[in-house]
């Protein structure tokens, strides 16, 4: 008893066969497709992550670099100017114009200020910059006063710019080492 199997079962089997081997290469090709995907928009999110923490780092020293140059000019105002506030100081009993070479070095001093201004402008937040026209704005305004070599400058007056200079600075002060995560200082 031979028992033959027809040709169409043949034909059948191998098409049946055929089509599981080329599902088998799609769901493959799809499974890796997906795969690959997944690994690009991890990848994709790293690299994020990797920019945003440069960008970040970035914005960290640049915020540090400008804050150090605006305090440097800032302490370099005041040692310039110190002296001659002092000069106005003694001077109060018997009013005079002060001398050209104290007018120029507080001149000097101003300029050498408002130069260093741009970096923070551009890195400091509008809050910071509240504080920084606190404190640059009664120095521009120092400066011009006993500079104008007009009329000998009132002790009263220079006073009261210096002493609201000295406050912003302080305030200027803490908000720089808050924001770079420095501990404050005792006097702030």
């Amino acid at each position: 008893m031979s028992s033959q199997v027809p040709l169409w079962v043949t034909i059948a089997v191998a098409i049946v066969g055929f089509a599981g081997v080329l599902c088998a290469q799609l769901i493959a090709a799809w499974r890796e497709d997906r795969r690959w995907r997944r690994d690009q928009e991890r990848e994709d999110k790293r690299w994020e992550r990797e920019r945003e923490k440069e960008r970040e780092t970035r914005s960290y020293e640049g915020r540090q670099d400008a804050y150090v140059k605006i305090i440097a000019a800032v302490e370099a105002y005041d040692w310039l100017v110190y002296p001659v506030v002092a000069a106005v100081r003694r001077i109060a009993d018997n009013p005079q114009v002060l001398r050209q070479d104290q007018r120029d070095d507080v001149w000097r001093a101003r300029e050498e200020l408002r130069h260093s201004l741009g970096p923070v402008n551009l890195f400091a937040s509008e809050r910071f910059n509240d504080l920084l026209r606190k404190t640059m704005l009664p120095r521009s305004r120092l400066a011009m006063y006993m500079s104008s070599g007009s009329k000998a400058p009132e002790w009263t007056r220079v006073k009261e710019l210096w002493d609201e200079s000295q406050t912003g600075i302080k305030q200027m002060r803490a908000e720089m080492r808050k924001d770079l995560g420095l501990e404050a200082l005792p006097d702030d």
